[in-house]
Protein backbone atom coordinates (compact mmCIF):
# COMPACT_ATOMS: atom_id res chain seq x y z
CA UNK A 1 0.00 0.00 0.00
CA UNK A 2 1.14 3.62 -0.48
CA UNK A 3 0.29 6.43 1.63
CA UNK A 4 0.51 9.88 1.51
CA UNK A 5 1.62 11.65 4.64
CA UNK A 6 1.90 14.98 6.09
CA UNK A 7 1.50 17.05 8.96
CA UNK A 8 -1.57 18.28 10.81
CA UNK A 9 -2.06 19.31 14.30
CA UNK A 10 1.75 18.87 15.24
CA UNK A 11 1.32 14.70 14.04
CA UNK A 12 1.90 13.09 11.41
CA UNK A 13 -0.89 11.11 9.50
CA UNK A 14 -0.98 9.60 6.07
CA UNK A 15 -3.86 8.69 3.09
CA UNK A 16 -3.92 5.84 1.36
CA UNK A 17 -2.37 7.58 -2.54
CA UNK A 18 -5.28 5.08 -3.92
CA UNK A 19 -7.60 7.71 -2.62
CA UNK A 20 -5.84 10.85 -3.92
CA UNK A 21 -7.28 12.67 -7.40
CA UNK A 22 -4.98 15.52 -6.55
CA UNK A 23 -2.32 17.72 -4.66
CA UNK A 24 -2.69 21.27 -5.80
CA UNK A 25 -1.70 24.68 -4.00
CA UNK A 26 -3.32 26.34 -1.27
CA UNK A 27 -5.52 29.07 -3.18
CA UNK A 28 -7.94 31.45 -1.80
CA UNK A 29 -11.04 29.71 -0.90
CA UNK A 30 -14.91 30.77 -0.36
CA UNK A 31 -16.35 31.57 3.01
CA UNK A 32 -19.35 29.57 4.09
CA UNK A 33 -21.49 31.67 6.66
CA UNK A 34 -22.37 30.05 9.83
CA UNK A 35 -20.20 26.86 8.75
CA UNK A 36 -18.48 24.60 11.95
CA UNK A 37 -15.01 25.61 12.33
CA UNK A 38 -13.12 22.96 10.15
CA UNK A 39 -14.50 23.34 7.14
CA UNK A 40 -12.69 26.14 5.72
CA UNK A 41 -14.58 27.13 2.46
CA UNK A 42 -14.99 25.78 -1.14
CA UNK A 43 -13.33 26.49 -4.86
CA UNK A 44 -13.86 25.89 -8.07
CA UNK A 45 -12.10 22.57 -9.36
CA UNK A 46 -12.47 22.33 -12.85
CA UNK A 47 -16.62 23.10 -13.37
CA UNK A 48 -17.12 21.55 -9.45
CA UNK A 49 -17.40 23.15 -6.29
CA UNK A 50 -15.43 21.11 -3.49
CA UNK A 51 -15.61 21.80 0.44
CA UNK A 52 -12.30 21.95 2.13
CA UNK A 53 -11.08 20.81 5.54
CA UNK A 54 -8.72 22.14 7.46
CA UNK A 55 -7.29 18.76 9.14
CA UNK A 56 -5.24 21.04 11.74
CA UNK A 57 -8.91 22.48 13.27
CA UNK A 58 -10.76 18.88 12.60
CA UNK A 59 -8.23 17.53 14.98
CA UNK A 60 -8.77 19.73 17.58
CA UNK A 61 -5.84 22.20 17.08
CA UNK A 62 -4.61 25.61 15.37
CA UNK A 63 -5.31 26.08 11.21
CA UNK A 64 -2.75 24.48 9.20
CA UNK A 65 -0.11 26.91 8.71
CA UNK A 66 0.20 29.06 5.21
CA UNK A 67 3.47 27.12 4.67
CA UNK A 68 5.06 26.22 1.26
CA UNK A 69 4.74 22.63 1.74
CA UNK A 70 1.25 23.33 2.83
CA UNK A 71 -1.52 22.06 -0.01
CA UNK A 72 -4.81 21.32 -0.58
CA UNK A 73 -5.31 17.34 -0.91
CA UNK A 74 -8.00 16.53 -3.17
CA UNK A 75 -9.68 13.04 -2.79
CA UNK A 76 -12.15 10.68 -3.26
CA UNK A 77 -14.78 10.68 -0.76
CA UNK A 78 -17.55 7.94 -1.31
CA UNK A 79 -18.21 5.62 1.36
CA UNK A 80 -17.83 2.31 0.66
CA UNK A 81 -17.78 -1.14 2.29
CA UNK A 82 -13.81 -1.66 4.40
CA UNK A 83 -11.71 -3.87 2.48
CA UNK A 84 -9.46 -5.13 5.33
CA UNK A 85 -9.90 -4.99 8.93
CA UNK A 86 -6.49 -3.74 10.16
CA UNK A 87 -7.45 -0.35 7.89
CA UNK A 88 -10.71 0.93 8.80
CA UNK A 89 -12.32 3.47 6.32
CA UNK A 90 -10.58 2.48 3.54
CA UNK A 91 -13.34 1.13 0.71
CA UNK A 92 -13.17 -2.09 -0.99
CA UNK A 93 -13.00 -0.86 -4.77
CA UNK A 94 -12.13 2.74 -3.54
CA UNK A 95 -8.40 1.87 -5.25
CA UNK A 96 -10.56 1.31 -8.68
CA UNK A 97 -12.78 4.11 -8.38
CA UNK A 98 -9.70 6.73 -7.21
CA UNK A 99 -7.41 5.50 -9.84
CA UNK A 100 -9.71 6.30 -12.32
CA UNK A 101 -10.61 9.13 -10.89
CA UNK A 102 -6.50 10.12 -10.73
CA UNK A 103 -6.35 9.60 -14.40
CA UNK A 104 -9.29 11.36 -15.25
CA UNK A 105 -7.10 14.53 -13.73
CA UNK A 106 -4.68 13.92 -15.66
CA UNK A 107 -6.73 13.79 -19.01
CA UNK A 108 -8.44 16.90 -17.86
CA UNK A 109 -11.76 15.23 -16.99
CA UNK A 110 -13.88 13.21 -14.99
CA UNK A 111 -17.12 11.20 -14.82
CA UNK A 112 -19.74 12.99 -13.00
CA UNK A 113 -20.48 10.87 -10.24
CA UNK A 114 -17.00 10.77 -9.35
CA UNK A 115 -16.22 14.64 -9.46
CA UNK A 116 -19.31 15.07 -6.64
CA UNK A 117 -17.58 13.04 -4.22
CA UNK A 118 -14.27 15.81 -4.32
CA UNK A 119 -13.23 16.90 -0.59
CA UNK A 120 -10.05 19.02 0.07
CA UNK A 121 -7.99 18.51 3.23
CA UNK A 122 -5.68 21.09 4.19
CA UNK A 123 -2.24 20.02 5.62
CA UNK A 124 1.35 20.72 6.29
CA UNK A 125 4.46 19.27 4.76
CA UNK A 126 2.67 17.23 2.19
CA UNK A 127 5.57 15.72 0.15
CA UNK A 128 6.24 11.94 1.28
CA UNK A 129 4.59 8.68 -0.28
CA UNK A 130 5.50 5.70 1.66
CA UNK A 131 5.04 1.62 0.69
CA UNK A 132 3.60 0.55 3.47
CA UNK A 133 3.58 -3.46 4.36
CA UNK A 134 1.11 -5.18 6.40
CA UNK A 135 3.83 -5.97 9.07
CA UNK A 136 3.66 -1.76 9.31
CA UNK A 137 0.39 -1.62 10.90
CA UNK A 138 0.24 -1.45 14.67
CA UNK A 139 -2.67 -3.25 16.19
CA UNK A 140 -5.26 -0.69 18.21
CA UNK A 141 -8.27 -1.05 19.25
CA UNK A 142 -8.60 2.45 20.33
CA UNK A 143 -11.74 4.30 18.72
CA UNK A 144 -12.89 7.45 18.91
CA UNK A 145 -16.57 8.41 18.31
CA UNK A 146 -15.97 11.92 17.84
CA UNK A 147 -13.44 11.10 15.60
CA UNK A 148 -14.66 8.12 13.15
CA UNK A 149 -12.19 9.74 10.28
CA UNK A 150 -8.98 8.13 12.24
CA UNK A 151 -8.11 4.63 11.24
CA UNK A 152 -5.18 2.40 11.74
CA UNK A 153 -1.32 2.96 13.27
CA UNK A 154 1.59 2.20 11.07
CA UNK A 155 5.27 3.09 11.63
CA UNK A 156 7.03 4.60 8.86
CA UNK A 157 10.24 5.82 9.20
CA UNK A 158 10.41 4.71 13.29
CA UNK A 159 7.02 7.03 13.94
CA UNK A 160 3.66 6.38 14.34
CA UNK A 161 1.45 7.58 11.44
CA UNK A 162 -2.02 7.58 11.80
CA UNK A 163 -3.99 6.84 8.81
CA UNK A 164 -7.13 9.40 7.71
CA UNK A 165 -10.07 7.44 6.97
CA UNK A 166 -11.62 10.33 3.90
CA UNK A 167 -14.85 8.90 3.91
CA UNK A 168 -15.40 9.41 7.04
CA UNK A 169 -14.69 13.33 7.40
CA UNK A 170 -17.76 14.57 6.88
CA UNK A 171 -20.69 12.97 8.45
CA UNK A 172 -24.62 13.77 8.30
CA UNK A 173 -26.55 15.76 7.48
CA UNK A 174 -23.09 17.81 6.21
CA UNK A 175 -22.04 15.19 3.75
CA UNK A 176 -25.45 14.64 1.93
CA UNK A 177 -25.94 18.84 1.98
CA UNK A 178 -22.70 18.89 -0.57
CA UNK A 179 -22.81 15.22 -1.89
CA UNK A 180 -26.00 13.22 -1.73
CA UNK A 181 -25.78 9.50 -1.60
CA UNK A 182 -24.41 6.71 -3.36
CA UNK A 183 -27.45 6.14 -4.83
CA UNK A 184 -27.69 9.56 -6.74
CA UNK A 185 -24.54 8.40 -8.65
CA UNK A 186 -26.32 4.69 -9.15
CA UNK A 187 -29.15 6.92 -10.43
CA UNK A 188 -26.96 8.98 -12.52
CA UNK A 189 -25.07 6.04 -14.24
CA UNK A 190 -28.40 4.31 -15.15
CA UNK A 191 -29.96 7.49 -16.66
CA UNK A 192 -26.35 8.34 -18.60
CA UNK A 193 -26.34 4.30 -19.59
CA UNK A 194 -30.05 4.63 -21.27
CA UNK A 195 -28.89 8.09 -22.94
CA UNK A 196 -26.34 6.33 -24.37
CA UNK A 197 -27.91 3.28 -25.00
CA UNK A 198 -30.93 5.97 -26.88
CA UNK A 199 -28.19 7.18 -29.15
CA UNK A 200 -27.00 4.32 -30.94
Amino acid sequence: MLLLTFRAAENRYAIDVARVVEVVPRINLRRLPHAPGFLAGLFDYRGTVVPVVDLGVLLGSESCRDRLSTRIILVNSRPAAPSQPGLPGEAAGADRQATTATSGSQQGEQPRAQRRWLLGLIAEQVSDVSSVKPEQVISSSIQLPQAPYLGAIVEIDHEMVQLIAVDRVLENPLRQSFFGTAADDDRESISAEKAQAGSI
